[in-house]
């Protein structure tokens, strides 16, 4: 799924516009034990419950694609009778009635989850009549031809709130605030089947981590049994490992500008795709070539990049490179320089020493005070 496609169906998580029709839920204490389940018909409650199911709802579809959503792919495999996605198709088919399938899924849930505390499985079931659209990108609302059918799950951390006083806004005054077990924002979640093309994919999963650096990768792997990409921090360290060992003693500034630069060039293209650019083994190699790598360790490139990424694999543009800044970092000394304005860096070797160079035009700051222009000149 895209930006577009993921920010089509959030809209259908509002008050206005909610599309969701049944919940059912399951609050799990810290010993891995149902201390009770939940089963609504979502519309028939209070307005202002609707509106806070339906925040934790969005947020689980809110991030960046890359670093907290992710576009997954059943095996082959899963998709047969008693495989993984043959579950989540089936409890989507059955809108949520199925008592026995539902069960079955919180208790892979319980089982799978390595959330440590208190937590809360949501799972919610909605249907969406797909608006056709002209040309211009203009919906039709009555001429619908597909309708798509979805199951989101949420996993919530719940945790314990201090006593306290707090401002009671109808009363107007403060008043005591016992300690009560609250929701939190979801850990993580996904939405099945995936939104392609505006229609219903059925072979895709949305996976939702909220915190990169936490991205419960127990939940792709045992739950969905989807095999999850590189997490950024590892995609990183590939890409600088892969480009040092390739160009091993041309490994210099310029050529290391030049491959940021390149990279800056292709998620330029493709930034109107609404999809995040990824880097195939191809184009990183042929980059490579570009700036200076030698043919012999070009001949080893193939196998190292696929033993670090897979075969097939690819690397997210924005996840090895920043494309907005170049940095430039010694032990005692970092330099941060806008993309565009790279060029502008040269190394020049004084008395036998590399230097890098930068042009001096703006007015400079010392900690925060400004270094007259009519000083520097004299």
């Amino acid at each position: 799924m895209d930006k577009k496609a993921i920010a089509e169906i959030r809209k259908l998580m509002t008050m206005n516009n909610c599309r969701i029709d049944r919940i059912r839920g399951c609050y799990v204490d810290e010993n891995r034990e149902i201390v009770t389940e939940l089963q609504e018909t979502f519309l028939a409650l209070e307005e202002s419950t609707v509106e806070k199911y339906c925040e934790l709802f969005r947020q689980t579809l809110s991030g960046k694609p890359g670093k907290n959503l992710f576009n997954l792919e059943f095996p082959l495999a899963e998709e047969e009778a008693g495989g993984r996605q043959d579950l989540l198709y089936r409890l989507q088919q059955s809108g949520l009635e199925d008592n026995t399938l539902v069960r079955a899924f919180f208790d892979r849930v319980i089982e799978t989850a390595a959330f440590p505390d208190k937590y809360l499985i949501l799972l919610a079931h909605g249907v969406y009549d797909i608006p056709g659209r002209t040309s211009d990108g203009i919906d039709m609302e009555d001429a619908s031809d597909y309708v798509y059918s979805f199951i989101l799950c949420s996993l919530c951390p719940v945790i314990l709130l201090k006593e306290g006083l707090c401002y009671d806004s109808e009363e107007k005054t403060f008043l005591d605030r016992r300690r009560d077990w609250a929701v939190q924002r979801p850990g993580a979640g996904f939405l099945y089947p995936a939104f392609n093309d505006r229609n219903t994919d059925i072979h895709q999963v949305l996976y939702f981590a909220r915190r990169p650096d936490e991205l419960h990768e127990e939940l792709p792997a045992e739950l969905l049994g989807c095999p999850m990409p590189l997490p950024e921090d590892d995609q990183r360290d590939v890409f600088k490992n892969v480009v040092e060992a390739t160009l091993g003693r041309d490994c210099d500034f310029e050529n290391v500008k030049n491959i940021h630069e390149a990279i800056g060039q292709l998620v330029e293209q493709e930034k109107d795709s609404g999809e995040p650019p990824q880097i195939e083994k191809v184009q990183l190699r042929r980059i490579l070539y570009e700036n200076g790598a030698p043919q012999d360790s070009l001949d080893t490139f193939d196998e190292a990049f696929e033993e670090a990424v897979g075969e097939g694999g690819t690397l997210a543009a924005e996840n090895i490179a920043d494309t907005k800044k170049l940095e430039i970092k010694t032990p005692s000394l970092r330099i941060t320089v806008k993309a565009e304005m790279a060029d502008m860096i040269r190394t020049r070797f004084i008395d036998g020493i590399e230097y890098l160079t930068i042009p001096v035009a703006d007015d400079i700051e010392v900690n925060g005070i400004r270094i007259l222009q009519s000083r520097r000149d004299k």
